[in-house]
C-alpha cells in the first residue's frame, strides 16, 4: 500500500518509516500529490486539500489536526476524513494506518461492496465522530493527570528533604536505629518520587515530547549510583550482587537520570523475584549493533566492526520469564496472574521500555524456566545527522554537532 504524508513536521515521519507493510512518500505543502491509496495530511491552516481527491473512492485520508484548528476544517473534509488530534502517538496513528490498510485490502478483493457502502459509511462517520470525542476526552485527562503528579511530587520532594535532615542530625543527635529508619524512609519517598515522574512521562508518552538531556556520561558510575538506590532491597534478602562492566572505549552519550531510572527499575524487579540469599549479576559490553530504523546510518555497521552501541545484561536467581510472556513484560496494559509472574511488575518495566525508546535502543526479556534476563542497548550517539543541526543550537541540550562527530 503506498501511503503519501503531507508533513509540516518531520517528526510524525518517523512513526512511518518503520513499517514494513506500506510503501511511504513524502511530500511537502504545495508540491504536486503522488498516486497514492492513504494521504496523511499534517493539518495547518494552511494546507489546501484537492477536492478531488476528497472525492475518490479508492483512497483513504488521514488528517492529524491540533484542537484548536478543528473549525478550519471544511464540512466536506471532516466526513470524508478521519481526524486525529496532535500531538499523535505512535500506538494511535499505527492503529488507524493499519485500519486504512484493511478497509483498503477489503476494497481491492470484493467487487460487490458498493451495495454496503452507504451503510458502511454512514457507520465509519458515526465511529469517527466518538473518535474525535474520545481523543479530546483523552485530552481533557492527560491535563489532569499532569496537575495531580505535579501536586503529588512536591509533598514528597518537602519529607524527602525532611528525612535528609534527620538522618543527617543537623536537628539533633540520634541512635542507629533511628537513623536506619529515617535512611528506609528517605528512600521510599525517593523512590515514590522517580515513580510519579516516570509514571507522569508513562502517561502522556505520545503526546507530549521531552527531549532527553544527552551529554557525555559514565556508564560505570551511573550503575553504580542504581546500586546504591537499591541496596537496601538487596541487603535485606541477602543478594548477592555481581558487576562486570567493561569500558565503552568512547564517548557515550546518554541522559544519566533517566538510564540511572532504567538500571533502578531493574534491580528492583530482580531483587523482588530473587530468591533470599540469592544472586543477581550485571554485565555490560561496547558491541556493534543493527538496527532497522528509518534511518539508514543505523542500518548498517561499520566496515572496521567497531562497536556503535553497549549492552547491558542483568540475571538474577528468581523464575524465568515465560515464553508467552517475553514481549508483554514491558507493557503498560500486562493482566496479573500469579506471584512468580514477571509480567506482574507494575510500570517499573514499562517505564524502562519508554526510557529506551527515547535513547533510540532496545529492550528485550529473554524467556526462560529459570531466572530472569533483562537486556538493552542503547547506541553511543543516538542522533541521526540531520537532527544534530538543531541540537547544536538548542539550549536545553548538553551536546553539540562537534562532539557527536568527533566522538
Amino acid at each position: 500500500m503506498r501511503v503519501c504524508f503531507v508533513f509540516q513536521t518531520p517528526e510524525i515521519l518517523t512513526l512511518l518509516r518503520e513499517r514494513q507493510d506500506c510503501i511511504v512518500i513524502r511530500a511537502q505543502p504545495g508540491d504536486p500529490l503522488p498516486d497514492a491509496e492513504l494521504f496523511i495530511w499534517d493539518f495547518e491552516p494552511s494546507t489546501e486539500i484537492p477536492g478531488r481527491l476528497l472525492g475518490r473512492t479508492d483512497c483513504r485520508h488521514l488528517v492529524l489536526a491540533e484542537r484548536k484548528y478543528l473549525n478550519c476544517l471544511s464540512p466536506k473534509l471532516q466526513s470524508s476524513a478521519c481526524i486525529l488530534l496532535k500531538p499523535v502517538s505512535a500506538v494511535t496513528l499505527s492503529t488507524f494506518v493499519d485500519l486504512a490498510i484493511e478497509a483498503w485490502g477489503a476494497h481491492q478483493s470484493v467487487d460487490d461492496a458498493n451495495a454496503l457502502r452507504k451503510d458502511r459509511e454512514a457507520l465509519l462517520q458515526y465511529v469517527l465522530e466518538v473518535n474525535l470525542k474520545l481523543q479530546e476526552y483523552d485530552h481533557e485527562r492527560t491535563n489532569f493527570l499532569a496537575r495531580a503528579f505535579h501536586d503529588f511530587r512536591s509533598p514528597l520532594t518537602a519529607l524527602h528533604g525532611y528525612c535528609g535532615l534527620l538522618a543527617g542530625e543537623k536537628l539533633g543527635l540520634i541512635n542507629p536505629d533511628q537513623r536506619d529508619l529515617l535512611q528506609r524512609m528517605q528512600h521510599s519517598t525517593n523512590r515514590l518520587a522517580r515513580l510519579a515522574s516516570s509514571t507522569f512521562e508513562l502517561t502522556v508518552s505520545g503526546k507530549l515530547h521531552r527531549q532527553p538531556m544527552f551529554a557525555s556520561n559514565s556508564i560505570e558510575d551511573t550503575v553504580k549510583q542504581a546500586l546504591h538506590d537499591v541496596s537496601l532491597l538487596s541487603r535485606e534478602k541477602g543478594i548477592e550482587v555481581d558487576v562486570r562492566l567493561d569500558p565503552p572505549g568512547r564517548a557515550f552519550f546518554f541522559e544519566s537520570e533517566s538510564v540511572e531510572q532504567l538500571l533502578v527499575n531493574l534491580l528492583e524487579n530482580s531483587c523482588k523475584f530473587a530468591s533470599n540469599n540469592g544472586t543477581i549479576s550485571i554485565r555490560g559490553c561496547p558491541v556493534s549493533w543493527t538496527k532497522k530504523t528509518c534511518w539508514p546510518e543505523f542500518n548498517e555497521v561499520a566496515p572496521t566492526g567497531e562497536p556503535n552501541a553497549y549492552r547491558i545484561d542483568i540475571l538474577d536467581s528468581g523464575p524465568g520469564v515465560l515464553p508467552e510472556a517475553a514481549e508483554k513484560v514491558f507493557e503498560q496494559y500486562t493482566s496479573y496472574v500469579g506471584p512468580d509472574d514477571r509480567s506482574s511488575s507494575g510500570l517499573g518495566l514499562a517505564i524502562c521500555k519508554l526510557v529506551v525508546s527515547a535513547h533510540h535502543g532496545t529492550i528485550w526479556a529473554t524467556p526462560g524456566e529459570h531466572g530472569g534476563h533483562f537486556s538493552f542497548i542503547l547506541p553511543f550517539s543516538p542522533f541521526h545527522p540531520e537532527d544534530m543541526l538543531s541540537i547544536g543550537d538548542s539550549a536545553q541540550m548538553k551536546i553539540t554537532e562537534e562532539a557527536v562527530l568527533q566522538s
